[in-house]
């Protein structure tokens, strides 16, 4: 096997590596905020942000991946929107994953009986 053409390609597969790696925890940073906030407003069901929380979360999780990344990197520069391809990416992610932990945070919140919520508001503790 011939080394050097290993040693000639690996500085780019380590580039791609932190790249991937950037790409990654911004995505998670992102989709988890995102889907806290989401899926508070779901959970007290706020007027108006409820319903656009319901479209957005539903917009989500019944389009593809590629789709929206699709959207984000060849439709929003014919709009006048142009971004990188690191951001188009990175904001992909948070807009799917951030609809799939809303989903999780809220279900987790659901969980919890009346019960239980004013146990721990009786302790002390605050409702969320």
């Amino acid at each position: 096997m011939d080394w050097s053409i290993v040693e000639q390609y690996l500085p780019l597969y380590q580039k791609a590596f932190f790249l991937t790696l950037h790409i990654a925890v911004w995505g998670i940073l992102g989709s988890f905020l995102l889907g806290l906030i989401v899926s508070i407003i779901r959970h007290y069901r706020i007027p108006v942000l409820a319903q656009v929380a319901t479209a957005y979360i539903e917009l989500s999780r019944n389009t593809p991946l590629l789709i929206q990344l699709f959207f984000l990197y060849f439709g929003l520069p014919r709009i006048g929107i142009g971004l990188s391809s690191e951001v188009c990416a990175t904001l992909g992610l948070v807009f799917l994953g951030g609809s799939y932990m809303a989903e999780s945070f809220r279900s987790g919140l659901e969980a919890i009986s009346q019960t239980q919520q004013e146990i721990g508001l009786a302790i002390g503790l605050t409702p969320l």
